[in-house]
Parts: C-alpha cells; structure tokens; sequence
C-alpha cells in the first residue's frame, strides 16, 4: 500500500510539471562572427525576411507516431533572423536601407525540433531541421540560394526547454554564420 501511494504522489507530481512546463522557446541566436565582406565603404542594401514554414510552431514532442503537443517561438523564426541579419550586415561592412537598389530577403522555409520522448524511458532525442532560402536583387539580376543545417541533441530523462533553446539557438547562429560569411552572395551583393 505504501508503495501504492508513493507510485501515486510522483505520478502526480510528473503530471503536474508537464502541465506547467512553458509554452514558447525563445529564439535568441548569437551575432556570429563575421569577417568585412565589402570593400565600398558601408554599400546598403535593404533588408527583409518571410516566414514561408507550413506550421506556425518549432517543436513537437511525439510519443511514438502521434504528436502529444506543440511548443511555438516567442517571436516567429524569419523576424528572428532579420534582427541577427541587420546587425551581422552591418558588421560585415553593409549599410541597411530600405530605399537601396540592392535587396536581400530571408526566407525561412523549416524550423522545426522533433522531440522523440518515447525512447522506453531511456531518454530524449531531438532533431532540429532548419532551411532558409537567400533571394537577393541587385540592378537587373537575381540571386537565390537555399541553405539548410540539422542537428541532433539526445539526454536522460524528458527534454528540457532549457536544452532544447540552446540547441535550436545554437544552429540558428551556426547558419547564419555561414550564409553572411558566403563568399558568393557577398559578390553578388557588391
């Protein structure tokens, strides 16, 4: 009996931090380091970013083959990377101008975390997938360009939201990073 009832308190005490555990991830990639791209002083470009995803959320936990719930980002993905854009841009040597003949636009495709949580009570698996497309316009030609990264976090017990933010931050950063530093739509671009 006594058994019985500790079996019954933690169990409703699992249930109970399931029910209050956060709603959003907050997405908050670092600036990533970027090296001066242009050799014209401060060339401006406009700057703007779609969010083109099928679903508005960017983590699903599933049990098995169904999905037990959503998780949605604070704030949406492409509005997320505009900000990082605007400041690792400028970094890079660009000017931002919504007025400039050159124009770059994020366009977010994928941001999705697949949280896999029915690993027998052995752990978590999340895969993270991200997929962005660079069109850019300068004068009379067009620049497109598709990037994607994936990532795969595993630990004991349930996924936490801390882990999770981390990782989806991380590779946000990771491809960032290697779309401004592309040396073939920075020679576009100028």
């Amino acid at each position: 009996m006594r058994l019985f009832v500790t079996l019954a308190t933690v169990s409703y005490l699992l249930m109970g931090c399931a029910a209050n555990s956060p709603k959003t991830i907050v997405l908050s990639p670092d600036i990533p380091h970027v090296t001066t791209q242009t050799a014209n002083a401060m060339t401006p470009i406009a700057l703007s970013s779609q969010d083109q995803r099928s679903a508005n959320y960017i983590a699903r936990y599933l049990d098995g083959d169904e999905v037990s719930r959503y998780v949605s980002p604070a704030e949406t993905p492409n509005l997320t990377l505009e900000r990082v854009f605007n400041q690792a841009l400028t970094q890079a040597g660009y000017q931002i101008d919504p007025a400039s003949n050159r124009a770059l636009a994020i366009v977010v495709n994928q941001a999705v975390t697949d949280v896999d949580e029915s690993m027998l009570g052995m752990g978590y698996e999340a895969k993270t997938k991200l997929a962005v497309t660079i069109k850019a316009e300068n004068e009379n030609r067009t620049f497109s360009k598709s990037y994607s990264a994936t990532s795969t976090l595993k630990g004991p017990m349930s996924a936490d939201f801390a882990s999770l933010e981390l990782d989806i931050n991380k590779l946000m950063t990771e491809l960032s990073s290697r779309i401004i530093n592309d040396p073939e739509l920075n020679q576009f671009l100028q």
